[in-house]
């Protein structure tokens, strides 16, 4: 588990969430199985190019955008964990 397999996973959740979808409807409008959903949002699985293409799709966003997302929560943790942030995170 990557920190990009984590920050894919943690926008595919709220993306998901936003949208009042149950993992069962997002793996079926996008032809995945929900299962894969939930290695997808833990962190566990790292995506294909394909899959990504299919989630943006029934999620309605551009994968640019997704991957864009992930690249800026992934550098915020590095930086976060080199110390060159404060953790405003409240944990």
């Amino acid at each position: 588990m990557t920190e990009l397999d984590k920050a894919f996973g943690s926008l595919l959740r709220e993306l998901r969430n936003e949208r009042a979808l149950s993992q069962e409807t997002l793996a079926a409008e996008a032809g995945l199985a929900r299962n894969y959903i939930s290695q997808l949002e833990l962190g566990s699985k790292c995506p294909s190019l394909r899959s990504v293409f299919k989630l943006c799709k029934v999620l309605g966003v551009a994968p640019g955008d997704v991957v864009g997302e992930v690249d800026r929560r992934v550098e915020r943790r590095e930086e976060l964990n080199e110390g060159l942030l404060p953790d405003t995170s409240g944990r």
